[in-house]
C-alpha cells in the first residue's frame, strides 16, 4: 500500500496490487472505479440538461406556464450554487466512499420524488433535494479519482470522470428527452435516478476508504474569492453561463414555436448540440496548452456572442438549426477547459478552492438564467432568448477585458509599492498568476 495526497489533502491510499493506478482505459478494479463515477457524472449531467427538452411536456401535465415549468432548473441550480461550498466544507472530515454514497442515495432519491411528484411543489422540492446530492457528488469524484490513481495517471482519471458530464450533454440529454417523448417525462427522471443506482452497486462493494482532507472550514473556501483577479474572472464565468443558458433553459420551448420541431426531431437537434459540446471540449483542452487562456477565452467568448446572435434567424429553418446547434455546442464548450485552466494559474496553491468557487458560479448564473429566461417567456418575448443571450456574452467579454486591465495596473503599480513599502498583492491570499 502506497499512501499520497490527493486533491484538497485528500489522504488516499493507493493499493498498487488490485490495480488502482492503472490507466483508466485499462483492464482492472481500478479503471472500473474510475469509470463507475464517470457514470455518476453522467447521470448529474443529464439530470441538469435534461430539463430544457422536457419543458413543453412539463408545463402540460401540470398546467403551467412555461416560465413557471422552467424555475425547476432554477431551484436545482441555485441548491447546487449553494450548497456545494457549504456542504463541502461541513463534511471535510467525513470518510469519501461513504460520503459517495449517501450523495447517490440523495440524488437518486430526489429524481425519483421527481419522477412521481403529483404537484409543482413538490417537484420544487425535489429538485432541491437532487441538487444538493449532486453539487456533493461532483466535487467528491473528482477527489476521490484522482485519490485512488497514481500521480502520474491522475490527469487521464480527472479527465475521463468529467468526459461523464460532457456525454451525457451528447448522450443522455437526447436519450432522457426520447424517453419522455415515447412515453413521460416521468420516466425520463427515473432513467436519471436509475443511473445513480446503478453506479452506487457497483461503487459501495469495489470503492476503497479515502479519508476526507480534514475540516477545512467554509470561510477558508469562500477566502478564495480574496485572490488578485479571482473576482473579475468568477464573474465572467457567471455571465458566460447566463449567456447561454437562458436560451439553452428555453430550447425545447423554443425549438416548438420558433423552430417548428415537432417532438421526433427535438431528441437528433439536442444529440448535435451534445456532438458538438463533447467535441468543443477536447477542442478547449488542446486550445489552453497552446495559447495564452486569457486571449483565447476572449476569442471564444466573441464568436460565441456571434452564434448566440445568428442562432435567431437560424430557427427558421430546420437545417439551419442543426447547423446552429452544433456550432454553439462546440463554441460554448470550448471555453471551458481555457476557464479552468486561468483559474488554476490564477489560484496558485489556492486553485482548488478557486475551482470550487468557479463551480459556484456556473450555478448562479443557470440560476438567473432560467430567471431572466422566464421573465422574458412570461412577457411574450420567448424569440429575444438568442440576442438575449448574444447580450450577456458580451458582458461577459467586457468583464474579462475589466480584469485584464486592473492586471495591468497593479503590475505597473507594483513596483512603485514595493519601493515605498508597500504590497500590490492583498494580504492572505496566494500568488498572482501569470494568465493575463
Amino acid at each position: 500500500m502506497t499512501g499520497y495526497s490527493g486533491p484538497e489533502g485528500v489522504g488516499a491510499m493507493r493499493d498498487d496490487t488490485d490495480g488502482a493506478g492503472g490507466a483508466p482505459g485499462g483492464r482492472s478494479p481500478g479503471a472500473a472505479r474510475i469509470w463507475l463515477l464517470a457514470l455518476g457524472m453522467f447521470a448529474i449531467g443529464t439530470d441538469l440538461f435534461i430539463v430544457s427538452g422536457l419543458l413543453p411536456s412539463v408545463a402540460d401535465e401540470l398546467g403551467l406556464s412555461t416560465a413557471a415549468a422552467g424555475q425547476t432548473v432554477t431551484v436545482f441550480a441555485l441548491t447546487y450554487a449553494i450548497a456545494a461550498p457549504v456542504l463541502a466544507g461541513l463534511t471535510s472530515a467525513v470518510d469519501r466512499r461513504t460520503l459517495l454514497v449517501v450523495v447517490l442515495i440523495v440524488f437518486a432519491a430526489g429524481n425519483g420524488l421527481s419522477a412521481v411528484a403529483p404537484s409543482y411543489p413538490v417537484l420544487l422540492l425535489s429538485r432541491v433535494v437532487a441538487g444538493a446530492g449532486a453539487a456533493l457528488y461532483a466535487s467528491t469524484a473528482s477527489a476521490v479519482a484522482a485519490g485512488i490513481t497514481a500521480p502520474e495517471r491522475r490527469g487521464r482519471s480527472l479527465a475521463v470522470v468529467y468526459a461523464g458530464m460532457t456525454t451525457a450533454i451528447a448522450l443522455g440529454v437526447p436519450l432522457g428527452s426520447l424517453i419522455g417523448d415515447f412515453s413521460s417525462w416521468r420516466w425520463a427522471f427515473g432513467f436519471v435516478a436509475l443511473l445513480a443506482l446503478v453506479t452506487l452497486a457497483g461503487l459501495w462493494p469495489s470503492l476503497p476508504s479515502v479519508p476526507g482532507p480534514g475540516r477545512t472550514g467554509i470561510r477558508r473556501r469562500l477566502a478564495a474569492v480574496r485572490i488578485h483577479r479571482a473576482p473579475s474572472a468568477l464573474l465572467t464565468t457567471m455571465l458566460w453561463v447566463v449567456g447561454t443558458f437562458v436560451v439553452y433553459t428555453y430550447l425545447g420551448t423554443l425549438l416548438d414555436r420558433a423552430g417548428h420541431v415537432g417532438t421526433a426531431g427535438r431528441p437528433w437537434l439536442l444529440l448535435l448540440f451534445g456532438i458538438g459540446s463533447f467535441a468543443g471540449v477536447m477542442a478547449g483542452g488542446r486550445l489552453a496548452d497552446r495559447v495564452d487562456p486569457r486571449r483565447g477565452l476572449a476569442a471564444s467568448v466573441g464568436l460565441l456572442a456571434v452564434v448566440l446572435a445568428a442562432l435567431a434567424p437560424a430557427l427558421h429553418s430546420t437545417a439551419g438549426t442543426a447547423v446552429a446547434l452544433t456550432v454553439w455546442g462546440l463554441v460554448h464548450w470550448s471555453c471551458f477547459p481555457l476557464i479552468q485552466h486561468r483559474l488554476l494559474t490564477l489560484g496558485g496553491d489556492n486553485g482548488d478552492m478557486l475551482l470550487a468557487l468557479n463551480n459556484s458560479a456556473v450555478y448562479l448564473g443557470q440560476t438567473l438564467a432560467a430567471a431572466a429566461g422566464g421573465l422574458l417567456a412570461g412577457a411574450g418575448h420567448l424569440g429575444s432568448l438568442p440576442w438575449t443571450g448574444a447580450g450577456f456574452e458580451v458582458l461577459a467579454l467586457l468583464s474579462l477585458a475589466a480584469g485584464t486591465t486592473r492586471a495591468g495596473r497593479t503590475r505597473t503599480q507594483g513596483p512603485r509599492a514595493a519601493r515605498s513599502g508597500g504590497s500590490p498583492v492583498p494580504e492572505g491570499v496566494g500568488s498572482p498568476g501569470t494568465a493575463d
